[in-house]
């Protein structure tokens, strides 16, 4: 019962558009040029307030110590040795890899999408939620977007009541 409850978790985390991989693997610093990191024991980065308003941070000065260079430490958990331990790293690293693996299994599984089961707002993501009363249909991303500031269909300008999860009817 335990990895049905896993693989369906899996399942909607995966097909979620907003959910992306990489956010994962940077928390674990894949990605990052080896060369282009510092030492583990340099401090991270604390942003600083330009005078703009900018969260920026100022550039840090490369571990060879060429004047001029502006390489940035690239974040990672493994970094924060005092906040997060071993096993938590590893347990992100298990979830990372059974993530991938779901990811690349459901990519071979997973039929074309026509253009008419795309959002029609956002074309990037297929058509996921149907809104109540009306009936017209986007993503759930587009969606949730817009009901934070908005109750008003995007298309009819009817009051949105409800959000159902759509399914594509059989042919």
């Amino acid at each position: 019962m335990r990895v049905l409850r896993i693989s369906r978790a899996a399942s909607v985390l995966l097909s979620d558009p907003c959910f992306q991989l990489h956010s994962i693997q940077h928390l674990l610093g894949e990605g990052a040029e080896p060369s282009r990191s510092l030492p583990a024991a340099a401090p991270p980065a604390r942003p600083v307030v330009g005078s703009l308003g900018s969260g920026v941070a100022p550039p840090i000065p490369s571990a060879a110590g060429h004047p001029g260079s502006t390489e940035r430490k690239h974040f990672s958990l493994h970094a924060y040795t005092d906040y997060i331990s071993e096993e938590e790293k590893h347990k992100v690293e298990l979830m990372l890899a059974f993530l991938t693996e779901e990811s690349k299994q459901a990519a071979a599984s997973t039929a074309p999408t026509s253009e008419e089961d795309l959002c029609p707002i956002c074309y990037a993501h297929s058509i996921s939620a149907v809104f109540k009363p009306c009936s017209h249909k986007s993503c759930k991303a587009c969606i949730n977007q817009h009901l934070m500031n908005n109750k008003d269909c995007f298309f009819c300008k009817a009051t949105i009541t409800g959000v159902d999860d759509y399914n594509k009817p059989a042919s």
